[in-house]
């Protein structure tokens, strides 16, 4: 009888339980009922800021204030507000629902802030319970961050997946950083660091559009848009950063040809020195390829020939990245994005301890010597070790 007791009381408190979370339930939240929000582009102009939302055609319908039709996707909304969250709240006037920010793919920041710090785009999403650390961030570079969630693309498709797509395929074939929300405010706050953002373009093709990488934006102290860093400069910093995943480049051959290379392995190593007061970094870049495509009078040569042309092909792609990347880096203005201030942390915290509080200038006057180690790993049935030291 008293286990009968016992059992009978943990049924009747499970259904209390069960009753009292049903009832907790808020009205209105049905899928129709929510902007399922997929990217977010933020502008500034005039004082305020002009946030444009890409968010989910739950009912494939149009609506009389969003960019629909009855076969689109998703809707387009745009509105201003004094804050980023002033206007993300603002949005539920413009639609009459609640907006989810959970399933949020990107956010895309206008270049010109006009004085407006990133660190005041990124507030919201910091602070925001419902937001992701794990969004990724992007730069519009010469137009608005509206006309990138706008972007007239070939296809209906949901243009933010694309963009997220864009950015997370490029990353991984070691052609720009992935920043995410949380990344980049640890960057901010790490004084010796400097920020690093993808930035993307819009590109014609015929009467519709294409995203397209346009390098990375490189931000000041202020939080600002700095300079920018080509699209070769950008892969130079993957392997300054150790950040080389796969990937691949062409490159002009001594004889006029072109051949391409496929990444399939790299690995940085860093030693640090003072010489004469001064800090020398050597940079050891150990890389294994294959050849993609060679051209038909390389195949005429000799091996030793063939040997010697791939040998200064590949030390001038990645030894010619990284030191553009570092001239561009390391002038009046330049920036810390290849993380040297930690590195010395790591391996000279005696030396680190001494220059913390004037980084910024002392990162401008360190010298890099770079070696290169290639391992190629196919080339046509050989398998051929080539060592270069620069």
């Amino acid at each position: 009888m008293i286990k009968f007791r016992k059992v009978f009381s943990l049924v009747f408190i499970s259904l209390i339980c069960l009753s009292s979370f049903s009832s907790c339930e808020k009205a209105g939240t049905e899928l129709a009922d929510l902007m399922i929000i997929q990217g977010i582009g933020v502008d500034y102009e005039k004082g305020n800021y002009n946030v444009t939302v890409e968010i989910l055609n739950n009912e494939q319908s149009g609506s009389p204030s969003g960019d629909s039709s009855s076969e689109n996707k998703t809707k387009i909304y745009s509105i201003k507000g004094e804050t980023v969250a002033d206007a993300l709240r603002l949005l539920t006037t413009k639609s009459g629902n609640l907006p989810l920010f959970a399933h949020n793919r990107v956010i895309v920041i206008n270049e010109n802030l006009n004085e407006q710090s990133i660190s005041n785009v990124l507030e919201f999403f910091v602070r925001n319970y419902d937001s992701r650390a794990s969004q990724l961030i992007c730069i519009s570079k010469g137009q608005k961050a509206e006309d990138i969630i706008r972007a007239k693309l070939l296809n209906d498709t949901v243009k933010s997946e694309i963009l997220e797509n864009l950015l997370t395929e490029s990353y991984q074939h070691s052609l720009i950083p992935q920043v995410r929300v949380i990344d980049a405010v640890n960057s901010l706050e790490n004084k010796a660091a400097t920020l690093c953002v993808p930035a993307v373009t819009i590109k014609e093709n015929g009467e519709n559009e294409d995203f397209e990488l346009s390098g990375c934006a490189v931000f000041d102290e202020n939080g600002n848009v700095s300079k920018y860093l080509s699209v070769e400069e950008a892969e130079g910093l993957a392997f300054l950063n150790d950040d080389i995943k796969e990937g691949f480049f062409t490159e002009t051959l001594p004889n006029g040809e072109k051949a391409t290379f496929v990444i399939n392995k790299s690995k940085t190593r860093f030693n640090v020195k003072t010489v004469n007061g001064n800090l020398h970094y050597y940079l050891t870049v150990n890389i294994s390829c294959d050849i993609d495509e060679i051209g038909t009078k390389e195949r005429e040569k000799s091996d030793s020939e063939i040997l010697s042309d791939l040998e200064k092909t590949i030390k001038n792609a990645v030894s010619g990245r990284i030191e553009a990347t570092l001239n561009t880096l390391q002038k009046a203005d330049g920036g810390d994005c290849v993380h040297y201030c930690k590195i010395l942390e790591l391996k000279k915290p005696k030396i680190y301890k001494t220059v913390d509080d004037s980084w910024k200038s002392v990162f401008m006057n360190v010298k890099t010597f770079v070696a290169v180690n290639v391992t190629i790993r196919r080339v046509g049935e050989e398998t051929l070790k080539i060592n270069e030291t620069a």
